[in-house]
């Protein structure tokens, strides 16, 4: 039984779609400044502009000239200060480089976020600000299909989910240090999720391969592999101390699950867009994040 391609830390990049947002120049024209992070009911760029509608994670450049509908409802996150303003309807504004303008209506609402703020922070080896969410790709057919951990790991203890087929039961597992290629534990398990007993120790910053293998009858074997790392204690504390509340605001989730994204915490990442997609059935662009 030969086991498919694992996921490699080097070609992760390539496995993913960027719903990215930047915060450089986007063109010798246009510069993102600020990028959507709540929208409810009606808000358009101003018609004199084409009535478009203003979506979750649309990238919004310095002169943009948006309405909103009574009732409707926008936050913004600038992504140089990390300052976020929430916007309500009827209104009519143009955004500055620092700061939204009113032209018409209630006046932007400066909200201080520290989960906000942290998009100032966000630079990749490129010089862009990845914001948005990642569609995971090619982890395994709908059959069996590996859940986390992927990525990095913000627990001291990962425990391994993945799907079954129907009527499938048991799965052998294996899980090796990626560097020595050292077989820590292989086992037979019944069912869908695996905790590891506490006397195998994992170390932060090492890569490990996990891999589930199943007999099908009548056809071939399945066999699906991933890498995860453990983040070390200091990492672990940032974020944790970043996390918002599930009563927080909407947008402060929504950048955290960015951050998250960002930091390679796919397995945390992907729980939360799913929990967003969910509270707001609403928003299109949650239910691709959520890789629904």
């Amino acid at each position: 039984m030969s086991p498919a391609p694992v996921f490699s830390p080097a070609r992760w990049a390539a496995g993913f779609l960027l719903l990215a947002l930047s915060l450089l120049a986007l063109g010798a024209h246009a510069q993102a400044v600020a990028v959507v992070t709540d929208v409810k009911g009606a808000v358009a760029f101003a018609p004199d502009r084409g009535t478009k509608p203003v979506a979750l994670l649309s990238e919004l450049t310095n002169g943009a000239d948006i309405q909103l509908e009574k009732g409707a409802t926008l936050s913004l996150v600038y992504l140089q200060s990390g300052t976020e303003f929430q916007l309500r309807g009827p209104a009519r504004i143009t955004l500055g480089a620092t700061a939204p303008q009113s032209v018409a209506g209630a006046s932007a609402i400066l909200r201080s976020s520290v989960v906000a703020a942290e998009t100032a922070r966000l630079q990749t080896a490129n010089g862009r600000v990845v914001l948005g969410g990642m569609v995971m790709r090619g982890l395994g057919m709908d059959r069996l299909k590996l859940l986390e951990p992927i990525g990095k790991v913000l627990g001291a203890r990962p425990t391994f989910a993945w799907t079954l087929p129907p009527d499938a039961t048991t799965v052998q597992f294996e899980l090796r240090d990626e560097g020595s290629d050292k077989v820590l534990l292989s086992a037979a398990v019944q069912g869908s999720q695996l905790v590891l007993d506490d006397k195998l120790a994992l170390q932060a910053g090492v890569n490990y391969v996990w891999t589930v293998a199943l007999e099908v009858p009548g056809a071939n074997s399945l066999v699906r592999s991933s890498y995860f790392s453990l983040s070390s204690p200091q990492e672990r504390e940032r974020m944790e101390a970043l996390r918002p509340g599930p009563q927080a605001p909407f947008s402060d989730r929504l950048i955290f699950a960015s951050l998250l994204e960002q930091g390679r915490f796919l397995s945390e990442s992907r729980k939360l867009w799913q929990q967003l997609a969910e509270e707001r059935p609403d928003l299109p662009e949650l239910r691709t994040l959520a890789k629904r």
